[in-house]
């Protein structure tokens, strides 16, 4: 009898103890965040993100140029090969020849490319924003002449808007400057205002098919002179 008096005092000591040393060692509250507390943490988080989209914006339109530089690349080859196939010639200052003299493609599609390229994914560049039904998105811009083009759009023969000079005659105006730009990419001046006259375009330019990158002022005072 006395030892199980004994055994239960100890038990309730030791009880006593234990839970003794638990609250004076353990946090007594535990709360969840309050909601002004999770609208500033939201807050920062915006904040952050904002700043990083920011700063990687001209990496990203930077790595979209190299991607659009190197499409323009293989379709200058392309306009090479076709060129060599059909026998045309390079242009001469002074002289003024059909776009088809010069090995230029007729037609209004980029089906005469197909056979020079490894895909036609090749005719999209990753800065253009517009939407397309086709399947096969097309982002760059002839700036020569030929019939089909000109039958379609109701122009004189020889006459259509060529970048950086505006309506005029394709042969005479390469007769004038034989290092015409014939293709060419407008897709990388977003954020840029609509009336922004100094626009940036990536062209690919004869003699031979080379692409450049051109600036709209500079470039329209040197084909207008």
């Amino acid at each position: 009898m006395r030892r199980t008096e004994n055994t239960l005092k100890a038990n309730k000591g030791l009880r006593g103890y234990t839970l003794t040393r638990f609250h004076a060692y353990t946090p007594t509250r535990l709360h969840a965040l309050t909601l002004i507390e999770l609208v500033i943490v939201c807050a920062i988080i915006a904040v952050l993100a904002g700043i990083v989209w920011v700063v990687m914006a001209p990496a990203r339109e930077k790595a979209r140029q190299t991607v659009c530089i190197s499409n323009l690349t293989q379709i200058g080859h392309a306009f090479r090969m076709y060129r060599d196939d059909w026998d045309g010639v390079e242009p001469q200052q002074g002289v003024q020849l059909e776009y088809w003299e010069l090995g230029l493609p007729a037609g209004i599609s980029i089906k005469w490319s197909l056979p020079y390229l490894k895909t036609a994914g090749v005719w999209a560049c990753p800065s253009d924003r517009t939407f397309t039904p086709s399947p096969i998105r097309v982002s760059y811009i002839r700036s020569y002449c030929n019939h089909d083009e000109c039958a379609l759009l109701g122009y004189r023969y020889d006459y259509c808007h060529l970048l950086f000079v505006g309506f005029a005659s394709f042969k005479v105006t390469v007769a004038k400057y034989p290092d015409f730009p014939i293709e060419f990419c407008k897709h990388h001046n977003y954020g840029l205002p609509k009336d922004w006259s100094d626009k940036v375009f990536f062209t690919i330019n004869f003699p031979d098919f080379s692409v450049k990158r051109m600036r709209a002022l500079e470039s329209v005072l040197r084909f207008s002179q």
